[in-house]
């Protein structure tokens, strides 16, 4: 009896403990150019600075395209949604690893770019909604431990791959991890419907909400 209780919380967890990997995955791959940056360099024969802005152009991407994409994917139902945003993401790792050229290399990161603002705009809420009744609050903070595990253990672990075997293989790890959690979603994510698709002509009223504004200050700030 206290075995089947047992099984049946873990099996409740599930979903959730994806979806934190999922992050640890996100932040991982966010992070890694930065310890990679002198040796994809050396490759393209490319000055710090001009490498710098493989970093600099993904985090504009994911700040400007944040709203437009939320509101383009907001009728999309949940796992069908995650499923194509993880088969996207190891896709444009894949293409990462094998650029041929500085131009090629940065279209790849804008394209995890893309697939970082969809994921960061729903992970966190599907997370809510998939938690076990009344561990909301457990499973959010969960989750977002996968974020500061991506810089602790990610992002070093990166940096050894990459100087063991070359910063491409880095990428292609990253897309193995990818598909990895790709199948972990499709085996146990549930579906999470829509709540409905997210008016266009509706965005400048969330200006209007005061919590909402004060937070996008204090964060542009």
């Amino acid at each position: 009896m206290e075995a089947n209780k047992e099984k049946s919380t873990l099996r409740s967890w599930l979903p959730v403990i994806v979806v934190t990997f999922a992050v640890f995955t996100q932040n991982t791959s966010e992070f890694i150019p930065v310890g990679l940056l002198s040796d994809i360099g050396a490759d393209f024969h490319a000055s710090a600075p001009k490498m710098g802005l493989i970093i600099s152009v993904y985090a504009w991407v994911v700040a400007l395209a944040s709203l437009p994409f939320m509101v383009a994917v907001s009728g999309v139902e949940g796992r069908k949604l995650m499923l194509w945003l993880f088969g996207g993401f190891s896709f444009f790792q894949l293409c990462s690893a094998a650029s041929p050229t500085y131009a090629t290399l940065m279209m790849s990161r804008i394209g995890v770019a893309c697939c970082h603002v969809i994921f960061w705009g729903i992970a966190p809420p599907f997370a809510v909604r998939i938690a076990p009744k009344g561990k909301e609050t457990a499973a959010m903070s969960m989750v977002m431990s996968g974020a500061s595990i991506a810089i602790i253990v990610g992002l070093p672990l990166g940096r050894m791959i990459g100087l063991a075997l070359g910063w491409r293989f880095t990428f292609v790890a990253i897309a193995a991890i990818g598909l990895l959690t790709l199948v972990a979603l499709a085996a146990v994510f549930p579906v999470i419907p829509s709540k409905g698709r997210f008016p266009v002509h509706q965005v400048p009223r969330l200006l209007s909400n005061r919590l909402l504004a004060s937070m996008l200050i204090y964060t542009i700030f």
